[in-house]
């Protein structure tokens, strides 16, 4: 509605009576030099591309997405640490207490010994109840085994998750890579986003700037007729209602001034804020809008195959289901027996393999291999495998749904272009005819044999004309824009 009040403002002639001329010239007009395209060029020069790169630089939405982006290659730098041999090494020390003194005697019985003692001499063999005696002479001995009460000791170990290795940590690390490519092609994504907004933000405020400057230029035909009324009027050739009339039209096409400048600060706000601009001169659109020509765009079907094909927001959700399957695999291989393999070595005082212990520093070393497996976590594992096959199924019909949208985008966008090649040919036409109608009704108005409300009347179309001319080209631009959106171009 709004924009009906600014071109009813601009383009509707006054309807106010005017007498017909009388057959005496009237004083020519200025000569007309309005140049579109140097009006809306006045400015800061910008353009489409310009916009789309400063956004890019400047965008918050870049910003987190980038920074997402690092955390996704941590993800997989993180899942190629995982699958090298783990190393731990340890230091210690214990203090042990808790028995009376720190020895521990070995020695036999006294009573034991003294009836043993007894035993051998009833032998009657000389040699046997020697040899008896003799052992019993040997163990009456005090023998002590010391237990040391302080600990030290120094290690190292080396654990190698063999079946992890290829049934689990393999998959995780194609589902960490798979999710990085997600997060680039997001990020892609995102970066098309932005630059397609910012191109379309420049657009609209080069069209306001047309409607500024044909109501500028309204504006100025609307005075230079005005003086040209009022030096009638003056000469009696005139009446009062033309001179009127000449007035109703300045004050509409100033209104319209007002109105379309407005619109002018508010799309330049637009694209600043889009950029990160700081206030300044509006900017000027360094681009040939007018002149611009777009090629006929391929068929859609064809279009629709290189959008489903190169679309980074189709792509990522693919690699979304590629990082989601290898996930599933590596969470069912936790229900898998493990087999690990070990090598270690100490060097500890005491050695805890050293019998007896000894106050001393003593290194030794083991390999090994060890199979687990608990029926728990297979249990586990097959229920958590489902739940992510069921995630893996929902990303797989958003992709669906997204490769309908996307044919729907595109036939659409197509739809705009061709439309918007048409209207540029037909505004380009239509205002050639304008301008030479309002030639003609000018030419009539200084023979006498037209009115003023005609001339208004020519120069509201041909005003209106020059407006259609602009917007189809802008239309022509967006319409191009979106279809290379649409695209993936």
């Amino acid at each position: 509605m709004s924009r009906l009040v600014f071109f009813s403002c601009l383009f509707v002639p006054s309807l106010a009576l005017a007498q017909p001329a009388q057959s005496v010239r009237v004083p020519d007009a200025p000569a007309r030099t309005f140049d579109l395209a140097a009006a809306i060029a006045d400015g800061p020069p910008m353009t489409a591309e310009q916009a789309a790169a400063r956004a890019l630089a400047a965008s918050p939405t870049m910003e987190q997405a980038r920074a997402l982006g690092r955390a996704a290659e941590a993800s997989v730098a993180r899942a190629r640490a995982a699958m090298l041999p783990r190393l731990e090494l340890t230091a210690s020390y214990a203090h042990v207490d808790g028995f009376a003194d720190g020895e521990i005697g070995i020695g036999a019985d006294p009573a034991s010994l003294e009836a043993a003692r007894m035993l051998a001499e009833r032998v009657s063999d000389p040699a046997a109840r020697t040899l008896w005696l003799g052992s019993l002479e040997q163990q009456s001995g005090t023998a002590t085994i010391v237990i040391p009460r302080d600990r030290v000791g120094f290690g190292a170990r080396l654990t190698w998750p063999v079946s992890d290795l290829f049934f689990a940590m393999m998959p995780a690390l194609e589902a960490a890579e798979a999710g990085a490519r997600a997060r680039e092609l997001s990020i892609e994504a995102s970066q098309r986003g932005v630059q397609r907004s910012a191109r379309e933000a420049f657009y609209q405020l080069a069209r306001a700037r047309g409607g500024l400057a044909v109501a500028q230029e309204a504006v100025r035909q609307a005075e230079a007729q005005r003086a040209q009324i009022e030096a009638a009027v003056r000469a009696g050739l005139m009446t009062d209602a033309d001179r009127l009339s000449a007035e109703a039209r300045v004050a509409s096409t100033r209104q319209a001034v007002a109105s379309a400048e407005a619109g002018v600060l508010v799309a330049d706000a637009a694209l600043r804020a889009m950029i990160d601009a700081d206030d300044g001169a509006v900017y000027g659109v360094a681009e040939p809008l007018l002149d611009g020509e777009v090629d006929a765009p391929a068929p859609v079907a064809a279009s629709t195959r290189r959008a489903l094909a190169q679309r980074a927001e189709i792509q990522a959700l693919r690699a979304q289901v590629d990082a989601r399957r290898a996930a599933t695999q590596a969470t069912q291989a936790s229900g898998y027996p493990h087999l690990m393999v070990y090598a270690g070595a100490d060097y500890a005082n005491p050695n805890r393999y050293q019998i007896p212990p000894r106050a001393e520093f003593t290194p030794s070393w083991e390999v090994g291999a060890m199979l687990t497996w608990s029926p728990n976590d297979t249990l586990g594992a097959a229920h958590q495998t489902d739940a992510m096959s069921a995630e893996t199924a929902a990303v797989e019909a958003q992709i669906t749904q997204l490769e309908r949208a996307i044919g729907l985008e595109v036939r659409q966008a197509h739809a705009r272009l061709g439309a918007a090649r048409t209207s540029v040919a037909a505004a380009r036409t239509a205002r050639e005819a304008a301008e030479a109608a309002y030639e003609s009704r000018l030419a009539q108005l200084r023979a006498g044999h037209a009115t003023t409300a005609e001339l208004f009347a020519a120069e509201g179309q041909l005003n209106a004309a020059r407006f259609a001319e602009l917007d189809a080209a802008v239309q022509l631009q967006l319409a191009r824009t979106q279809l290379e959106y649409a695209v993936g171009d």
